[in-house]
């Protein structure tokens, strides 16, 4: 929108130059986009935002400023006065759908002349933008850029039946528009029509055959509210923007349709010889207005905005924007004006005394806030956690959509009823995902491709399945790695590559640092690879796998090198979250043994820690697999393993003897257990 400075200052007694008036405005929340000059006045283009309609006219900037500046005085306009005007002539009003119209203020003036516009008065359109046509049609331009109430004049004598009807248009109706474009209507198009035809689209543009000429002698005026998103679908239809569906489709003001039409009279009755003929006036309200009214406490206005603002500082500022205060000891009762459609609750109020008061007055502090409703959200935090500790391992998260193809989720299960979706953007989006594998899978390829040598991803999100008749969702994370565990340098000339040890250290680092008991069972998953895919139990219950990707499923993802996978329930994990509690760092000095024997390759590992967990006595600290060896000297069927042992008392230094005790009997058990070959 454009401002004229100099027709501005007519309306609010304001001095001040431009650069002082561009401060001014952005102080208040209007933002000036440029300024020219027309003829030795400034004119300023200024950015409305789609909430504020009321801006979009001089008075509406002039009560901003008022707002703003108490000392000032505004001048109100001067109002033709209808009181004494009764009309006699038969014409009628007929409104269709009162929620598409909800006020239809129109008169009948006769006898007029029709001519050019003063210079003044086609200087100050040109400074909007405007082109002067007459001046009947000036001065509706004049009504809409000065009060914000687009109007519309129409030729009388070409209105045909004596009767204006706002309806709906009607398939096959056309209409040319001012502009000199046809339209075909429809019934999503609202229009203004005479007895046979539509004249104009109602809020958006005048129709031509019944338009203001030199050669017109009677005009109906009209000034109306319409539905602003009615208007919006109609103009939007069109291509088309006018000043009027600018305006209205932003939301205009139910009340101020008379006083516009007052004020156009007005202009009228001093650019017209003989006082006006007015013949007809009708002002077709037909649901009355109820004010909106929002409470406001009067301490409500420092507490949400964290300054402190004097109460009659804050009364002065809202009723100089225009609303209506009572004063209700503790609070006010405000009633918001017709022209605020912004305005919803008490924040808004607070935000609008704030915005007038300046924002440069607001202190940079954080706000006292107390939330009551807040409750901890362990997933969320715990989902934080895990993503700070794989990070920090080199691990990049990624986020795949929730939905993928039917292939895709029988790569980790083929013989489940799957969640199809109705209407799917096509068969890669048919189903939704029952596993984080198939994601992970499918940017590892991309990343090999790209030759990304290390590729280490993990997602968490939810997967889907069908469970007692009903579908579940379940937070889970995936983790996957592929390639260079450590890449080769100036100090390690050969590269090492992930396997199924490298990658499993990483899960038990995981588990360890948020499970308090945990282990793993050797299993079998369609996608995993035979002997290298392994259950995870968390508190007896299944919560994931581990392994590396079979062949096959490798083949279908077009993988070339192996990729390990892990899938982990997290509901399961924080079920059995381990406490982070001090722990008093143990001052005895600890020994170590060692242990070589053979045992039977049919005894898997796991069989053996298993052991080895049940029977240990209370000092053994920790224990670990050094060598594995087979070989020469070695029975086909058994394998040589050496295991280090770590033993630590809690309350003493245990002597070698003691150590040599707690060792030789914890070995002679397992020998017994496992049929192990000491050497």
């Amino acid at each position: 929108m454009k401002i004229n400075l100099d027709y501005l200052k007519h309306i609010i007694n304001l001095d001040v130059d431009v650069e002082s008036f561009k401060e001014l405005l952005n102080s208040i929340g209007i933002e000036v986009d440029d300024v020219s000059d027309y003829k030795g006045s400034p004119v300023l283009e200024v950015e409305i935002t789609p909430n504020r309609p009321d801006w979009l006219s001089h008075y509406g900037i002039a009560r901003e400023i008022k707002a703003k500046k108490n000392e000032l005085k505004i001048s109100s306009p001067s109002f033709y006065s209808l009181e004494s005007v009764t009309g006699n002539e038969s014409f009628s009003i007929n409104i269709e759908n009162f929620g598409e119209c909800g006020r239809y203020t129109g008169c009948i003036v006769r006898n007029i002349q029709v001519g050019e516009s003063s210079q003044e008065v086609k200087d100050l359109l040109d400074s909007f933008g405007l082109r002067p046509i007459n001046n009947i049609v000036d001065i509706s331009n004049l009504v809409v850029m000065t009060l914000g109430q687009p109007i519309h004049i129409f030729d009388l004598d070409k209105l045909q039946g004596n009767e204006i009807n706002i309806r709906r248009g009607k398939d096959g109706e056309k209409l040319t528009l001012l502009d000199e474009q046809e339209v075909k209507l429809s019934s999503e198009h609202l229009v203004i029509a005479d007895r046979q035809n539509p004249v104009a689209l109602a809020g958006v543009m005048g129709g031509l055959d019944s338009g203001v000429t030199l050669e017109t002698k009677n005009i109906f005026i009209e000034s109306a509210y319409f539905n602003p998103s009615l208007v919006r679908k109609t103009a939007r239809s069109f291509g088309l923007s006018t000043d009027a569906s600018y305006r209205f489709e932003r939301g205009g003001d139910i009340l101020v349709t008379r006083k516009a039409l007052e004020y156009a009279l007005n202009l009228i009755d001093g650019c017209c010889p003989d006082s006006l003929n007015i013949t007809y006036i009708n002002d077709y309200f037909p649901v009355s207005h109820t004010s909106q009214i929002v409470e406001l406490d009067k301490e409500y206005t420092n507490i949400y905005s964290g300054i402190q603002i004097e109460e009659k500082v804050s009364a002065r500022i809202l009723e100089n924007l225009g609303f209506q205060l009572e004063d209700k000891g503790k609070s006010w009762s405000v009633g918001v004006p017709s022209y605020r459609v912004d305005i919803y609750g008490k924040q808004d109020l607070v935000e609008e005394i704030t915005r007038i008061y300046g924002y440069d007055k607001l202190e940079s502090k954080i706000p006292f806030v107390s939330n009551l409703t807040r409750s901890k959200n362990t997933m969320r935090d715990i989902a934080g956690q895990i993503r700070n500790y794989l990070t920090a391992l080199g691990y990049n998260e990624v986020i795949n959509y929730s939905f993928h193809s039917l292939e895709e989720n029988k790569i980790t299960a083929n013989d489940q009823q799957f969640i199809e979706i109705k209407n799917p953007l096509g068969l890669d989006f048919s189903v939704m995902r029952n596993s984080l594998v198939p994601g992970l899978l499918r940017n590892t390829e991309l990343n090999l491709n790209n030759s990304i040598e290390r590729v280490t991803l993990f997602e968490i999100g939810k997967v889907f399945s069908f469970e007692n008749d009903g579908v579940v969702e379940k937070d889970v994370l995936g983790v996957s790695a592929s390639g260079k565990h450590i890449k080769e340098n100036w100090n390690n000339k050969k590269a090492e590559y992930f396997d199924l040890y490298i990658f499993k250290s990483y899960l038990i680092g995981l588990l360890n640092k948020f499970c308090r008991d945990f282990h793993y069972i050797e299993s079998q998953h369609i996608h995993l690879e035979q002997g290298t895919s392994f259950t995870i139990i968390i508190d007896g219950k299944n919560a994931g796998y581990l392994g590396e990707l079979n062949k096959e499923s490798a083949k279908k993802q077009k993988l070339n090198q192996p990729v390990f996978l892990a899938e982990l329930d997290l509901a399961i994990i924080i079920d059995n979250l381990k406490e982070n509690r001090f722990r008093m760092w143990n001052k005895f000095p600890s020994s170590r043994r060692d242990f070589s024997f053979l045992i039977g390759k049919s005894v898997n590992y796991l069989n053996l820690e298993s052991e080895i967990e049940k029977l240990k006595p209370e000092t053994l600290e920790n224990y670990s697999l050094v060598d594995k060896y087979e070989g020469k000297n070695i029975p086909n069927d058994k394998v040589s393993l050496s295991m280090s042992f770590s033993y630590r008392s809690k309350e003493k230094t245990l002597t070698n003897e003691e150590v040599n005790d707690i060792h030789n009997e914890l070995i002679k058990r397992l020998v017994k257990e496992l049929n192990l070959i000491q050497r």
